[in-house]
């Protein structure tokens, strides 16, 4: 049978698998796992930062990069990609990483031991990157594994805001921390990276705690690290004021599709306190295992991040089955987060909201737990029977710690308490013959001391080491750190810790050295097996635990003790074994453990909290790149902590304490590194004391250690420091001050990295890394030189020396005692001053510099330069550097002058600093020369950029002008195309600006040789062709030339004839200082010319020589061919030196004339991009200003005016007794409807009167202005006005806001109210509220562009406005404005008769009562008489005189008498018909009769049955009863 598809797929996965662990070189490691020795080795033989050549290597750069705590650590970028292997890669990836950074990470924790892994999460835990907390098996049949031992050596510290922890600091060990547990999964394809989404939630976009697609690799696809589980903290520091969530989290992450890895979210969805599931389709499937995960899970939130389901045929089909969902699931809606439109920032702001309603009210879990859920549901768990068993061990060990520490103590370590500390100090009094009285004390402290009987831990916690399988033991050592810390952190806050003593696994290695030096007191034969104890302390020596030298709380170093472990570590060691040793003094808060471990991945004491004190020393086997530097095989660590600490500064004797022990372990040093803390505090002069006195101590000794300085914090520690260590170890009978010149090799002051007293979640420094490597090749630098002049030691010959030093220790062998702080404290005070006033002079030139160029304009406008040289940039250089020199040697009177009235003012006896004063004023003299070496080539260079700028200026006015062209390009483009201009696209249009501006500041090729090598090359060509055989060529440093001097083997033999030898060398020095100067002026003559090196430079000096040589051989005597040599090697050496010197000259200049012209360009680039962006802005607000606020203002003026003229023209006319009131023109619009006769015209002026005026005022006005220019004019002439108004309240404003700094938008508001003032305008103003106008714009651009603008809008205006030629467009310009005023005037009341709609002829709208002239026919308006369907022809007047009775909706359907109309329409007024009244009807009678049928057919009724006398009528007739009603006269 053929192989499933799910089968093929799973075989590639396992191929795949395979080929990336043989790729990374981890195949083998499956047997052997890489552990803690490995990492011993990787870390001491790194010394710089190495590039990896292949994917072989990057396993072993991940682990090298960690201890340095390198930002790019997860990295897998290597010369060699992984497509070279067979392993697919993505179509069109440029990536330099060979695999997925998650991959390597997964790698590295597949195949390192449980050891090393907890050393590997320690630091992953500082570096911010998240942890593996369960990885997936690597192949089907194995099962994957929940790491829990790599997190228990993690420490983590907070700020607490539970009342029971009075909202302190607290530090606890992050695997038992109950705190709770989000967990995120994917289910499905998702639109948005989870990753990145987390990232942001827990730390903002720089966040890289998760690595995601868009880190560098993060796109390649996975193969080992789907499934895997990662882990990160968020916790709430102290000094964090933005802290992410109320309280500590613990946030999970489930690489891969959570539908493919059910055990891993099983266990999720248990553990967690909430599950957040990133939601990619609501499938049937993904519906089903929602609905599992919501049954065991606490809080669910789901995040949609699917597209539309387009295979259901609708829209919104996900939406329908997302609502079914939460439905099912119960989820209230803030748990559903929508995503499919929102982008990374968005979304983590969301779900932060939603987090943060949960978290206060969420249950907690921790790691330990969460291991134990794991069992139960049948999991691998890294934790085995071995590390249980060995836990087993520890709680028998540690039994009873609970009760507290310092009772734990006294019962079961009671050999480091106050009786072995007397008994040291007894002893060291003895010794040094300060008390013949405490024998009897004496003996009775040997005497308790021997009645000692081995108590129940240590006996457990030996039998426990003395376990023959070393990962039993190795286990116990890791729970015995963890269980300590555990309990001890449990208990203590942050200001705890100060009265509880600590305990450590370094108490228990101390008991058990004291149990062994116990003996050398009394033999006692009920002693437990003593002698197996150094061979149990060496083994765990050579293991990697450090052995306690000197105890630091007695102030002894245990002799035997070290000297019997150092005896097992002798025998275990090949016997040529040879060794130096590193030491390091540090003091309060100094991270000297830190320091180590980064430098050679030793693992020293790092719990921050205790207060250790004492020296530990490790012993490193070194790699073979370091054997070679170190001329040995081991390299010995001391480490020394707690010096100066601040607990104990008031404790009686404890400088003294300090002093011992920094004398003792700097004594037993090759190199001693001086450690000085970070941040400064009270008492630390007394660091500066303590290294002092060692210094002083051991600089006479045989080892003469090496004194370095390596600085956390304040570069000035340092310095002063460094200082001290040159004054004091410097041989007086030195006169070249360059013996001094060891600062920049010595200092290291940017060495601070995310310690243990930072939290996990502080950014690494990006460059710790790079000046721990700098340090570390500094201190193989001073290895090297060491091993030039001292050599290694062996271990018996190191043990002997131990013991002399303990001895002159106690006895107190030394010149300064260590109880004396007068000449360190004096030398601390003198070298403080000096570095302040080195740093005065450097400041002081700084600033001299700094105005140099107005000093060069007055030396080339007066010429008073040296006379020295004709070229005036050289006359000005020798000038300028006597200037120079004159100023650094009188502030160096001023440094001398101060340090000894710094002597007078302190009251410091100049005894105590006699031997040194020849060094101190060597080191001002030394300050002067480097300031001197430091200024010279600044001057040089302030030279040439002042002759630069001079050519610069003739350039600059044809720059300024052609990119000012460039930019009003660019501002119209940006402005009329309205698009955005990047910086890209700016920057390139620069350039070209840049590259057409003819100049003659081109910088020339300059070729840099190696002119030792060339002129070694010329010189030995030169001699083979004089005839020298195998000549000795030994070409000189300038520093080693001295005067060529003929020497008597100079000569052939029978010229060395005594009675004519002194003659013939006086002869022979003679012609050859002659010769020597021929030379150096030939190439003084060359390099005035300031030209570079070439080989027919040197050709031409040998060439004299040859000729010279010549010349020589007429003489009586002959010279031998060594004399050719060493002549011809002299005149090159100084010909090296002249050359060198021109050559740096010239590059010097090159360098200055390049960064000048770059610093110019780069100023130019910036200020074009400014200025463009700043008058881009101010254009674009005065742009949109004008838009939306003046142009509206303007047409608003323009058209407000044109109304109320083109209304006062009507009334003005002939038209004017049509607008005289609203009867006459009714009376007229009457009339016009009876002249037209149109049954149209009358039926839609019955069917609504109101629009029928509307229309006709519109057709009266256009007629009106039919032909006229009256509107242009008008508007021209407003437009004017108006255009010149804003003009002028643009230049007051600009003169009002003179001097004053203000936003776009104060400016425009000061615009807005000028233009107010005559309050015949209104400006609106409500938009300026917007960012476009909180800019801070250039006045007098932002002032110009508005005026350009506002001359824009007139001309834009004025086109409109001749573009409307046709009247008609120019009235609806108009229309409802001006037909509004003509209506309103014509309109009078708008009241209408309630029988036959007639309007009322009152005019205006004071009167209450309602009267119409003219009363129609109801018929008009499709009344029909009662019971017909016959058109009414009676009129109101008539019905008010019958006995008619009307009904409507005004009647509620009621019946009422015409008469009675008055009753329901109280506010009409219709008089009925008399005989005695005129017939004021006639008109709408006529009207009637005329269109009887037409209005019939129109209502769809019959025809009226009209009086016969209506037919007698005439329109003549209709005219006169018209202007009667009316009461016209015509």
């Amino acid at each position: 049978m053929g192989k499933s598809l799910e089968d093929i797929s799973m075989s590639e996965i396992d191929r795949d698998k395979h080929i990336l662990l043989q790729m990374l070189d981890l195949h083998r490691q499956k047997v052997a796992p890489i552990d803690l020795t490995s990492m011993l080795d990787l870390s001491s033989s790194c010394l710089e930062d190495k590039f990896p050549q292949n994917p072989t290597e990057l396993s072993n750069t991940f682990l090298r990069r960690l201890w340095l705590y390198h930002p790019q650590t997860r990295s897998s970028s290597c010369e060699v990609l992984a497509g070279a292997y067979g392993v697919a890669r993505p179509e069109n990836d440029d990536s330099q990483c060979a695999i997925n950074p998650l991959d390597l990470v997964a790698a590295v924790y597949m195949t390192t031991n449980s050891f090393l892994q907890q050393e590997i999460t320690y630091r992953m835990v500082q570096c911010n990157f998240a942890v593996p907390l369960y990885l997936p098996p690597v192949y089907p049949e194995k099962k994957g594994m929940l790491l829990i031992c790599p997190f228990r050596n993690v420490l983590g510290s907070w700020k607490s805001h539970s009342s029971e922890e009075s909202g302190g600091n607290i530090m606890k060990n992050m695997a038992n921390s109950r705190m709770p547990l989000i967990s995120a999964v994917r289910l499905g394809q998702c639109s948005i990276s989870k990753s990145r989404v987390l990232n942001s939630v827990l730390g903002g976009s720089n966040n890289d705690c998760f690595i995601n697609h868009d880190m560098d690799g993060g796109q390649l696809p996975r193969v080992l690290s789907d499934g895997l589980v990662e882990v990160s903290w968020n916790l709430s520091p102290a000094d964090n004021g933005n802290n992410t969530f109320p309280r500590p989290v613990l946030m999970a992450n489930l690489r891969g599709d959570a539908a493919s890895y059910k055990e891993q979210v099983s266990l999720l969805c248990y553990a967690s306190s909430v599950l957040i599931v990133f939601c990619g389709s609501f499938g049937m499937e993904e519906r089903n295992l929602l609905s599992s995960w919501r049954d065991n899970g606490s809080h669910l939130i789901l995040i949609d991040c699917s597209a539309a389901m387009e295979e259901d045929g609708e829209d919104g089909g996900n939406e329908k089955l997302k609502r079914l969902l939460m439905k099912n699931l119960e989820l209230p809606e803030e748990s559903v987060i929508d995503g499919q439109n929102d982008n990374v920032e968005t979304l983590a702001v969301k779900l932060r909201g939603a987090l943060n309603v949960l978290i206060p009210h969420l249950p907690t879990t921790n790691l330990v737990s969460t291991a134990g859920m794991a069992s139960d549901l049948s999991m691998k768990v890294d934790e085995d029977e071995i590390s249980r068993m060995a836990f087993g061990e520890v709680e028998e060990v540690l039994h009873g710690v609970e009760n507290g520490v310092s009772k734990f103590l006294e019962e079961q370590l009671p050999l480091q308490g106050p009786t072995w500390k007397r008994l040291c100090h007894l002893e060291k009094e003895e010794c040094r013959l300060r008390s013949q009285e405490a024998n009897g004390e004496k003996e009775g402290l040997v005497e308790e001391l021997m009645s000692y009987k081995l108590t129940a831990a240590m006996k457990s916690f030996i039998d426990a080491l003395s376990t023959y399988d070393m990962t039993k033991r190795a286990f116990f050592l890791s729970w015995m750190r963890v269980k300590l810390q555990v309990v001890q952190l449990g208990k203590l806050t942050e200001g705890e810790h100060q009265q509880e003593p600590c305990l450590g696994l370094d108490h228990f290695l101390r008991e058990m050295g004291l149990i062994y030096e116990r003996y050398f007191h009394g033999p006692n034969y009920e002693l437990y097996e003593m002698f197996r104890l150094p061979y149990l302390a060496a083994e765990l020596l050579l293991y990697g635990v450090p052995l306690e030298l000197f105890n630091g709380d007695a102030s002894v170093f245990p002799l035997n003790w070290v000297y019997s472990v150092l005896y097992e570590v002798y025998r275990q060691l090949p016997h040529y074994t040879r060794m130096r040793v590193l030491t390091t003094l540090g003091f309060n808060n100094s991270k000297s453990a830190e320091m180590l471990s980064a430098l050679f991945g030793v693992n020293f004491l790092k719990w921050d909290r205790r207060h250790v004190k004492g020296a530990y020393m490790l012993l490193l086997s070194l790699p073979d790149n370091i054997r070679m530097i170190l001329d040995c095989e081991l390299l010995m660590v001391i480490c020394t902590e707690g010096l100066n600490s601040s607990h104990a500064r008031e404790e009686e004797g404890r400088y003294v304490h300090d002093s011992e022990l920094a004398t003792f372990v700097s004594e037993l040093s090759d190199v001693t590194l001086v450690n000085l803390p970070q941040e400064r505090q009270a008492g630390d002069i007394r660091n500066f004391q303590i290294a002092v006195n060692a210094i002083l101590r051991t600089k006479d000794s045989e080892r003469r250690p090496n004194f370095q300085v390596v600085s956390e914090g304040l570069a000035k520690d340092a310095k002063i420091m460094n200082c001290i260590i040159d004054i004091l170890t410097q041989d007086k009978s030195l006169e070249n001050t360059e013996a001094l010149c060891t600062e920049g090799r010595r200092v290291n002051h940017n060495l601070v990295g995310p310690w243990a007293s930072q939290y996990p979640s502080s950014e690494t420094p990006k460059k710790y890394c790079e000046a721990a490597l700098e340090l570390k090749q500094s201190l193989l630098s001073v290895f090297r030189e060491k091993a030039a002049t001292c050599q290694p030691t062996c271990m018996g010959a190191f043990m002997e020396h131990m013991r002399k030093v303990w001895e002159s220790v106690k006895n107190q062998n030394f010149a300064v005692g260590f109880e004396d702080t007068n000449v360190a404290a004096a030398l601390a005070s003198l070298c403080t001053k000096l570095i302040e006033g080195e740093e005065q002079l450097v400041g002081l030139m700084d600033h001299w510099v700094q105005q140099l160029d107005t000093r060069i304009s007055e030396l080339k406008e007066s010429g008073s330069w040296s006379a020295d040289s004709d070229d005036p940039s050289e006359g000005i250089l020798r000038t300028l550097g006597e200037e120079a020199t004159m100023q650094i040697n009188s502030e160096g009177e001023k440094i001398k002058s101060s340090l000894w009235d710094h002597l007078r003012q302190e009251d410091i006896d100049m005894a105590l600093i006699e031997a040194y004063k020849t060094n101190l004023l060597k080191r001002v003299h030394f300050i002067q020369d480097q300031v001197t070496l430091d200024t010279n080539p600044k001057i040089e260079a302030a030279i040439v950029r002042h002759d630069l700028s001079v050519k610069m200026q003739a350039l600059l006015t044809a720059l300024e002008a052609a990119l000012e062209v460039k930019l009003r390009s660019l501002l119209e483009s940006s402005i009329n195309n309205d698009i955005l201009i990047d910086d890209k696209q700016l920057k390139e249009e620069f350039t070209t600006v840049w590259n057409d501006i003819p100049s003659n500041l081109e910088i020339t090729p300059f070729e840099t040789y190696e002119i030792p090598a060339r002129v070694f090359e010329q010189l030995k060509e030169n001699l083979n062709n004089s005839g020298v055989k195998k000549p000795k060529i030994k070409l000189k440093r300038a520093t080693d030339l001295k005067q060529f001097t003929v020497k008597n083997g100079h000569f052939a033999l029978r010229s060395k004839m005594k009675r004519t030898l002194k003659h013939n060398k006086e002869v022979a020095q003679r012609f050859t200082n002659n010769l020597i100067d021929d030379c150096d002026r030939r190439i003084s003559e060359k390099l005035r010319h300031k030209e570079g090196y070439t080989d027919s430079y040197m050709k031409e000096v040998l060439a004299i020589v040859d000729k010279g040589l010549e010349v020589l051989k007429l003489e009586s005597f002959t010279m031998k061919p060594n004399f050719e040599v060493d002549l011809k090697s002299h005149i090159s050496s100084k010909a090296i030196e002249s050359f060198q010197q021109m050559q740096d000259l010239l590059k010097r200049e090159r360098e200055t004339k390049e960064k000048f012209l770059n610093e110019m360009k780069e100023r130019h680039v910036q200020d074009f991009l400014y200025n463009f962006r700043k008058r881009d802005q101010c254009q674009k607000a005065a742009h949109t200003f004008t838009a939306q606020c003046l142009r509206p203002t303007a047409l608003d003026f323009i058209n407000g005016s044109l109304e109320r003229q083109i209304l006062d023209d009507l009334l003005a006319n002939d038209h004017a007794q049509v607008y005289a009131s609203p009867k006459n023109f009714h009376y007229h619009l009457l009339k016009e409807l009876l002249t037209e006769d149109s049954f149209e015209k009358f039926f839609e002026y019955l069917k609504d009167s109101e629009i029928f005026c509307r229309k006709k005022v519109e057709e009266i006005i256009l007629q009106r202005l039919s032909g006229s220019t009256m509107i242009e004019d008008q508007r021209f002439q407003r437009m004017q006005e108006i255009c010149q108004r804003m003009e002028g309240a643009i230049d007051l404003s600009s003169e009002q806001s003179s001097g004053v700094q203000s936003n776009a938008r104060l400016l425009l508001e000061r615009v807005c109210v000028i233009l107010e003032n005559p309050r015949d305008v209104t400006v609106p103003t409500d938009f300026l509220e917007g960012p476009l106008f909180e800019i801070t714009p250039q006045r007098e651009h932002f002032f110009t562009y508005l005026k350009e603008s506002v001359a824009k809008l007139s001309g834009s205006l004025a086109q409109m406005f001749s573009e409307n030629e046709n009247v008609i467009e120019v009235s609806q310009d108009l229309s409802y404005k001006l037909q509004k005023l003509v209506f309103d005037r014509m309109k009078g009341c708008d009241k209408q008769c309630p029988f036959c709609k007639s309007p009322c002829d009152l005019g205006g709208t004071e009167h209450t009562v309602h009267e119409a002239l003219v009363h129609r026919p109801k018929g008009l308006v499709c009344y029909t008489d009662a019971g017909s369907t016959s058109l009414s022809y009676l009129t109101c007047s008539a019905e008010m005189a019958g006995e008619n009775k009307f009904q409507n909706k005004h009647t509620n359907g009621q019946t009422r008498s015409y008469k009675d109309y008055q009753s329901i329409y109280p506010d009409w007024n219709i008089p009925p018909e008399t005989p005695d009244k005129g017939d004021t009807g006639k008109y709408w009678k006529f009207v009637f009769m005329r269109y009887n049928t037409r209005f019939a057919q129109a209502y769809d009724c019959e025809p009226a049955f009209l009086p016969e006398d209506w037919t007698k009528i005439t329109m003549a007739d209709a005219l006169r009863n018209l202007k009667e009603a009316f009461y016209i006269t015509e």
